[in-house]
């Protein structure tokens, strides 16, 4: 069996390849330093990059880099009945940074930061303890990040109420339960 490089699987040349190196060193690199060391234009080298951002082999991601900042992290390994049925509970969710399919003992992955570890405790009982589908959950706190590692957030999570049955807006965690609201103004009045 004849292994296929990134370049054959990706579909680039040498020059794509060059500048997709040089990009991950330096996201602030510019044009005209990419072309000197390809031995291109520099529209020539604009005219790939945009090539590169339409095969989606160039993205920005915007969030906090873990290794620099000091946000609690959380990698929560999911064991499911149904992956497809947690998922889709899950999507939509603005506290879950991060999740993937995989397989294994566990087929899901989720990444949850927060400020603090008892938020993101009280996330995994919410949307993956208490579910009937769910069969197993690990979670494993991030200590450091040995390279940069950027992960998006919404801030939302730091309007989290501890005593809603839910995480907030579009929780599609239980049907029956009334949807959480931001307005803490509204939940003084209900009291």
């Amino acid at each position: 069996m004849i292994k296929k490089t990134f370049k054959e699987i990706l579909g680039i040349d040498d020059a794509d390849y060059k500048i997709i190196e040089m990009m991950e060193k330096d996201p602030d690199i510019t044009h005209s330093k990419i072309a000197i060391e390809i031995e291109k234009s520099q529209p020539a080298v604009g005219a790939r990059i945009i090539k590169l951002e339409r095969k989606h082999l160039l993205t920005k991601q915007i969030g906090f880099n873990l290794k620099l900042v000091d946000i609690k992290t959380v990698i929560v390994f999911v064991a499911t009945k149904d992956v497809e049925t947690v998922v889709e509970k899950i999507e939509k969710c603005p506290f879950i940074n991060h999740a993937f399919k995989i397989s294994g003992e566990f087929n899901l992955l989720c990444f949850i930061s927060a400020s603090d570890l008892q938020t993101v405790e009280k996330l995994v009982d919410l949307c993956f303890r208490k579910d009937p589908n769910v069969i197993n959950v690990k979670t494993n706190i991030i200590i450091d990040s040995v390279h940069d590692f950027v992960v998006p957030i919404d801030f939302q999570i730091e309007k989290f109420d501890f005593h809603s049955g839910n995480c907030g807006p579009n929780c599609n965690n239980a049907v029956n339960l009334p949807k959480y609201t931001f307005d803490t103004n509204q939940e003084e009045k209900d009291e």
